[in-house]
């Protein structure tokens, strides 16, 4: 179409009036175009969705079949032409030792049809058999995988995933939070999240207590860093804030642990209410004062330890027997007010003598070995709002 001549008409001059009644006219056709084909788009997407309720199947599963994912509704001919192997090796033979200005183009070989029509059927066979090859060949070798074609990649699954998960919760009724970075540095790609609902992200916002960017941006922070928590905290108020939170968000995730209540929460000037209601105890509490984070003293050495001793699950909720429960019922029912900092300190369990026994000042518990510990990382929100 290039090649074609084009006469243009002549040049008719028009006034500044004119030309915005055009432009306009021109704009008004262009998105009624484009609201039917939006409308159409919608129409296919609403059958798709209904079609993948209907049959349990992937929601892009239709819409590959109605040509709208990458999936092309025809398929190519895989049958090996015979022309096609004899116009390859031709190539192949005439323009060997030959610069690359002094080559033959494919136009230069239709014309020479002769030699093709002289050979016989096995030769013609024989030429599909060592064609086959050459593809086969060419398939069989690795992709050339850049960076660009690697950001290409995650950003065409994620957006897969995320049609998955939508198809999902139209079908059952499911909930997704979905959060993809990178685990390497080899390409550049922005952080990825993803929710079915307002609702799950502000789960997010609520209980993490952070952005959705910060919380990619942590994330693949961590990720980089092979699983090592970072602290950004610069300097001595910071870190201060940080192991306070820590100490909020530590506890509650110990309390819904060992509850097995998602949901549970506590109040940290209320311990009598927290013993009575979910008959649990704190056990490890190694700082002076029991109080709301927020208002713990004893500077940032005493927080860090019980931000640790937490990390280690030295300092964690436990079950506590109905016997336990019925005494401390009573004691709350003559008014006494319960703190940990009034539990007994857990015994440690005597070292091997092979070995050297713990400090006294880290509290174990009588059933915990070395190896039953396992270090968990909290999450450390970025500031620290009483209770």
């Amino acid at each position: 179409r290039r090649f074609i001549a084009r006469t243009r008409g002549p040049y008719i001059k028009v006034s500044k009036e004119v030309r915005q009644q055009l432009t306009e006219r021109r704009c008004t056709k262009q998105l009624d175009e484009d609201q039917e084909i939006q409308a159409v788009l919608n129409y296919m997407n609403s059958k798709a969705t209904d079609l993948a309720c209907k049959f349990k199947q992937p929601h892009r599963r239709y819409l590959e079949r109605f040509t709208l994912g990458s999936v092309v509704h025809h398929r190519k001919r895989n049958k090996t032409s015979a022309w096609h192997a004899f116009m390859h090796f031709q190539g192949i033979r005439t323009n060997a030792n030959k610069d690359m200005h002094e080559r033959s183009n494919i136009a230069d070989f239709v014309k020479e049809t002769t030699e093709y029509h002289q050979l016989t059927a096995e030769q013609k066979t024989k030429l599909i058999l060592d064609f086959d090859e050459v593809k086969k060949g060419a398939r069989d070798r690795p992709p050339n995988i850049t960076a660009r074609s690697c950001a290409t990649e995650c950003a065409r699954s994620f957006q897969y995933v995320k049609e998955e998960f939508e198809a999902l919760k139209q079908r059952v009724g499911v909930e997704a939070i979905v959060v993809m970075v990178q685990g390497i540095s080899n390409f550049s790609m922005a952080p990825k999240a993803f929710f079915t609902s307002s609702a799950a992200e502000q789960f997010v916002r609520l209980y993490l207590r952070k952005d959705v960017a910060q919380l990619a941006t942590d994330f693949e922070s961590t990720i980089l860093a092979n699983g090592l928590v970072l602290n950004s905290a610069t300097n001595h108020r910071e870190r201060v804030m940080n192991a306070k939170a820590a100490i909020r968000t530590g506890l509650r995730l110990s309390l819904c642990e060992v509850t097995n209540n998602p949901s549970a929460s506590m109040e940290f000037t209320k311990y009598e209410k927290l013993v009575s209601t979910y008959f649990v105890k704190l056990v490890g509490w190694n700082h002076p004062q029991w109080a709301n984070p927020s208002d713990l003293k004893g500077g940032i050495k005493s927080l860090e330890n019980v931000v640790e001793a937490i990390r280690l699950r030295h300092c964690r909720f436990v079950v506590i027997d109905q016997e336990e429960v019925k005494e401390r019922a009573r004691r709350i029912k003559n008014g006494e007010t319960l703190t940990p900092e009034l539990e007994p300190p857990v015994p440690l369990e005597p070292p091997p003598s092979n070995t050297v026994a713990p400090p006294t000042h880290a509290h174990t518990p009588p059933h915990a070995t070395t190896a039953d510990i396992s270090p968990l990382s909290y999450p450390v929100p970025d500031n620290s709002q009483p209770d």
